[in-house]
């Protein structure tokens, strides 16, 4: 019964260690100028040999190792040796192959005394280990090369989460650059589009980050400034309206009613003096 008792125990430990660490999540984040260093492999993480130049796997033999968990104890699979030299004529054969071009961030797994974790993978003569796969509740820690860290924040942590059923790395705030301008007058960085697909592949998930733009934008101080001049001169000249047309309206018609007024006038004078003229020859003719 005590026994049963120290291996549940023992099994929780683990799983509390450990996290998740079944689930495979996509290539991480790439963030240009940039490093990643990991202090922690999760158990049930992957990675691959990748043999020097000048030479290749070794023909049946697998460059494969994984963060397992033997007995409580967890480590890398170990490999005593991957890759063989290649002749002359192979290797310029193999120099001449297409390379990827898919941008990776460099990848530097550090010692840790942190139990239930992998650390180094061990050393393999003429071999570099590289990451293929992270399980879920892996931590990368990005941190700028040395002469793009000109810009807080510098460093930043992003996790392999699973939630819905879906597995994505969260967002990184993250901008490596060697300008030391405002950030209303650098380039935002590319959104990123996570994908709850497993990748084989290295980083290839792009992300931008850029010293120079040749993009002009509107500063946000002249958005509230245009803004106000488009509201206040409709009504400014609304408000005129209301206020000018009225008064030249009764001023037209002051004009106008003078204009009758001095017609009037004046048809009743000529009236009257003709009417005093017919008076006058009327009465020179009685005199006769």
């Amino acid at each position: 019964m005590e026994l049963i008792f120290l291996l549940l125990w023992a099994m929780l430990r683990s799983r509390e260690a450990t996290g998740h660490g079944n689930g495979k999540c996509p290539a991480p984040h790439y963030i240009e100028f940039a490093e990643i260093i990991i202090d922690r492999v999760m158990l049930g993480s992957k990675g691959r040999y990748k043999c020097e130049d000048g030479y290749k796997r070794t023909i049946g033999e697998s460059n494969l190792i994984v963060c397992i968990n033997d007995t409580g104890l967890i480590h890398w699979t170990t490999k005593t040796s991957v890759c063989t030299r290649v002749s002359m004529a192979a290797s310029q054969q193999s120099e001449r192959k297409p390379q990827s071009s898919a941008p990776e961030n460099p990848v530097t797994i550090v010692p840790s005394d942190t139990a239930g974790y992998c650390g180094i993978p061990s050393p393999v003569e003429h071999a570099t280990p590289t990451m293929t796969h992270y399980a879920v509740g892996q931590e990368l820690h990005y941190k700028c090369l040395g002469g793009y860290d000109a810009r807080p924040p510098t460093s930043d942590i992003s996790t392999c989460k699973e939630e819905s059923g879906k597995i994505f790395w969260t967002r990184l705030s993250l901008l490596c650059t060697n300008d030391s301008r405002s950030g209303e007058e650098m380039t935002q960085p590319i959104p990123i589009t996570d994908t709850s697909e497993p990748s084989h592949v290295p980083p290839v998930m792009l992300h931008v980050c850029t010293a120079t733009s040749e993009l002009s934008h509107v500063p946000s101080v002249m958005l509230p400034v245009t803004v106000a001049v488009s509201t206040v001169f409709p009504i400014i000249f609304i408000l005129l309206g209301w206020i000018i047309i009225p008064k030249l309206w009764r001023r037209r018609s002051f004009t106008e009613e003078v204009k009758t007024e001095k017609t009037k006038s004046i048809l009743i004078t000529a009236a009257r003096v003709e009417m005093e003229s017919e008076v006058e020859a009327h009465r020179l003719k009685s005199n006769m």
